[in-house]
């Protein structure tokens, strides 16, 4: 006859074996861990991703149409939706050298700022013909490990942006471990 601390133990046991499968199965948690997200297509990519990866970066494909003289180096860790909804998440990351990270905005304006005004930080995407406005969080940047005493980028982060991007603007490349846990959702209509 099994005593009642067996019973439980069974029942435990039981439910794992049941319910372990289930909580692994992409489909059952809607959830999808990429590789290498810089090879998902915005058609490929669901509502909630939650995403642990290592990347190398690779020369920025539109460095001619943001004039630049030296390629950036990039890592896309989430692309431009083309449904309308917006990334909102966190996301923490090493990085082998100094890099920024840059949460990009989908740029346009009703009205083209005035020169009192001023305009963001605007660039291309690499698409080379969808415009973003620019945010650089430079707050990464040089960040010195004393381990090691090389410097380095490392941090955490909540975001909201049409696209998330590690960023090199010297052309070195760079290693880039990141996590993030990034939600798709749609703007508030005006």
């Amino acid at each position: 006859m099994l005593n009642s601390n067996t019973t439980i133990l069974v029942v435990i046991l039981t439910s794992l074996v049941t319910l372990l499968p289930l909580s692994t199965n992409k489909a059952f948690i809607n959830e999808v861990d990429a590789e290498e997200p810089q090879q998902l297509s915005t058609s490929m990519l669901h509502d909630i991703i939650t995403v642990q990866n290592t990347s190398m970066s690779v020369p920025a494909p539109n460095a001619r149409a943001n004039n630049q003289s030296v390629p950036h180096q990039i890592v896309v860790a989430l692309p431009i939706r083309d449904d309308g909804k917006i990334w909102v998440g966190t996301a923490t990351f090493t990085a082998s050298k100094p890099i920024e990270v840059e949460v990009e905005h989908k740029y346009d304006p009703k009205v083209i700022p005035d020169i009192r005004h001023g305009a963001p930080l605007i660039g291309k995407w690499i698409d080379n013909t969808t415009r973003i406005a620019l945010s650089p969080m430079t707050i990464f940047s040089n960040t010195p490990v004393t381990i090691t005493n090389t410097p380095i980028s490392t941090g955490s982060f909540i975001f909201a942006g049409s696209a998330l991007v590690f960023h090199k603007t010297d052309g070195q490349q760079f290693t880039v471990t990141y996590t993030l846990d990034a939600t798709a959702k749609p703007l508030t209509p005006k």
